[in-house]
């Protein structure tokens, strides 16, 4: 008997400035079964420990969903699935998949793992848990649901991790791009198990965080999972070079000029606690040393609100580099977590298209560009479109039709 049936039966330096800135509903599907007293929401993110060892990829339990955070057009499940963080340690991550309606093409369905944005690092902000409108996130992810939806129209199906330690327990490598990879890849293995009419090639697909997190994906998926095919990967509006426009943003305001850099930045000192929460899982940068005593008090907001809360006037949204960074503080540790984890110069042979909107101030599109300079300069097999006019979320719609050619000349349709 398989698993998945026991389971069933039981110019750099200008972008340094801008960077300041097989299962159907007939089936029985079940898992381990939902205490009635228990949120179902609560109790099904939290396996028992003995359920969580195992392979990685494998499903630990799954259920049906219906609405949200399902797509049109699809069987669509929540999944919970085993994946190693960067301890080496199995953990259970969720996700949710969905797979078009009708019979598998020849081959099995085309498979898209995607890797959504930046959220939050707190469990409340893991995307499978929006099921309406009062969900923190909701603008947002509703937002890439639109467009995933296209993607099933177009007769893929669609799987989407929340990360590890987003909506699991444990802490959430936020921005750590080897466990964003690991969460990604796995949930490509975990799909098949749960339907396998998915075939075994595949695209990884991200948006900002994760369209970082697709870089990775491109770099070391291969060797994660070399029973699949990865055929290459999209990455939108790819978050890179944190670490140099942090060094940046605290020398201005070292200088006294971090007020003038305002426009530039946008609302990005709102992603600071959650940088330092996602450096916090695999380093031990001490706060102390960087941030003013008022944004240490404050650092604690990023376990409870999403980024939206975050980018409040009454939360982190309502401060400036001045309220926040210490004058000549070491920022040497937190920097170092984000050199390392900066996609520019990863090694990939597989191909990876790049999208970016130019009026993009969350990613700057000259920091994209620096990144794709780099790559294409050291021979990988990068191609680059931008879109002029376009902000950090419209380009989730604007770069539809080239990605989705670009993506069915890889699958050869």
């Amino acid at each position: 008997m398989s698993e998945i049936s026991r389971l069933l039966t039981g110019g750099f330096t200008t972008a340094l400035a801008a960077a300041i800135a097989g299962l159907n509903l007939a089936a029985p599907v079940a898992a381990t079964p939902v205490a009635p007293e228990e949120p179902a929401d609560v109790a099904f993110y939290h396996a028992a420990d003995d359920r969580v060892p195992g392979t990685h990829g494998s499903v630990i339990q799954l259920r049906p969903l219906t609405g949200d955070p399902g797509l049109a057009g699809a069987r669509n499940y929540l999944i919970l699935y085993r994946s190693v963080d960067m301890h080496g340690d199995t953990v259970a991550v969720s996700g949710t998949l969905a797979v078009p309606d009708g019979p598998a093409p020849a081959g099995g369905w085309p498979l898209i793992s995607w890797a959504h944005g930046t959220t939050g690092v707190a469990d409340v902000c893991a995307p499978s848990h929006d099921t309406s409108p009062d969900f923190p996130a909701h603008d947002y992810t509703s937002l890439v649901r639109r467009v995933q939806e296209r993607w099933i129209a177009a007769g893929y199906a669609v799987a989407q991790t929340d990360y590890q330690g987003l909506g699991t327990p444990g802490p959430h490598g936020y921005l750590i791009g080897t466990a964003e990879q690991r969460a990604v890849t796995d949930m490509a293995r975990a799909a098949r198990e749960v339907d396998p009419d998915i075939g075994t090639r595949w695209v990884a697909m991200g948006h900002s965080q994760g369209g970082q997190a697709a870089v990775f994906t491109n770099s070391q998926a291969q060797q994660w999972a070399p029973e699949l095919q990865l055929l290459g990967s999209v990455a939108l509006a790819p978050a890179s070079h944190q670490g140099i426009g942090l060094q940046a943003s605290q020398l201005a305001n070292t200088a006294g000029v971090a007020g003038a850099l305002t426009p530039l930045t946008g609302g990005a000192v709102s992603f600071l606690p959650l940088i330092v929460r996602g450096s916090q899982t695999v380093a031990d940068p001490d706060p102390a040393r960087f941030l003013t005593p008022r944004a240490q008090s404050m650092l604690a907001l990023a376990d409870t609100q999403c980024i939206g809360q975050l980018r409040q006037g009454d939360s982190w949204g309502g401060l400036t580099a001045e309220d926040v960074f210490v004058r000549n503080g070491d920022i040497s540790g937190l920097t170092r977590v984000l050199n390392e984890n900066d996609p520019t110069a990863l090694p990939f042979t597989q191909p990876l298209l790049v999208l970016q909107g130019r009026a993009d101030t969350t990613v700057p599109a000259l920091a994209t560009d620096a990144m794709v300079v780099q790559q294409q300069a050291s021979g990988r097999p990068v191609q680059y479109r931008g879109y002029p006019g376009v902000d950090h979320r419209g380009v989730l719609e604007a770069s539809f039709n080239d990605a989705l050619s670009w993506v069915d000349t890889r699958f050869g349709r």
